[in-house]
């Protein structure tokens, strides 16, 4: 296991430089313009874009903040560039709102310390303070999400949603954040008239079971 997230988190952080690039073009920014927005010059853009250099956990969040997506996105975890939950914290790394979520995850899956630990190569100290002060890096919590199966964004207080979705949850959200705004609101409006029909029917199901518990007597 702990050989797996070891590839995990190597193959996650080689695909900061795409998903920048992405998040700027589509945005329409110049690298400059980019820049200009987080406080960097051009060359630094153009480095991370590259791979030869990758922002710092700070400067990973602010872009994320930014362009309203998950941090889980940035990195390469998830395809899906869209929260589901727009109920969110938009936490800083420097405001110490992961311990909660690691020990809340911890006790709902089951997992102690020692089973982390285990899993993830990281001392127990370095656990143990983060439950009380220190914040992780990136890194770290690529290692520690990927033990408690949710998302680095859960751990952050960025998403309450600390299950990971299914395969077809994901195909779902990805199409839906490839979506123009108004198609977005379409398709919504497609899923409502679906749960309403499906609520009519089960309407319909349990008044004819009534009835005939009715003739039965």
């Amino acid at each position: 296991m702990f050989e797996n997230i070891k590839q995990k988190e190597a193959a996650c952080m080689a695909n900061i430089s795409d998903r920048i690039k992405m998040l700027r073009t589509s945005a329409g920014l110049t690298q400059e313009e980019f820049g200009n927005i987080f406080g960097i010059v051009k060359s630094t853009v153009s480095l991370y874009e590259s791979g030869k250099s990758c922002p710092n956990d700070q400067m990973k969040l602010k872009i994320c903040n930014y362009f309203n997506v998950p941090l889980d996105f940035l990195i390469g975890i998830s395809n899906v560039a869209e929260y589901q939950s727009e109920d969110f914290n938009k936490a800083i790394l420097s405001d110490g709102s992961c311990h909660s979520a690691l020990l809340d995850l911890m006790e709902i899956r089951h997992i102690t310390m020692d089973d982390i630990v285990m899993a993830t190569g990281l001392e127990k100290e370095v656990l143990e303070y983060w439950c009380v002060n220190e914040v992780p890096s990136v890194r770290q919590l690529i290692l520690v999400a990927d033990c408690l199966n949710t998302s680095v964004d859960y751990l952050l207080g960025r998403t309450d949603q600390f299950n990971l979705p299914s395969g077809e949850d994901k195909d779902v959200l990805s199409y839906y954040s490839q979506l123009r705004k108004i198609d977005k609101r379409w398709a919504v409006g497609q899923m409502i008239d679906i749960l309403k029909k499906y609520e009519s029917e089960n309407e319909s199901s349990v008044a004819a079971d009534d009835q005939r518990k009715v003739v039965g007597k």
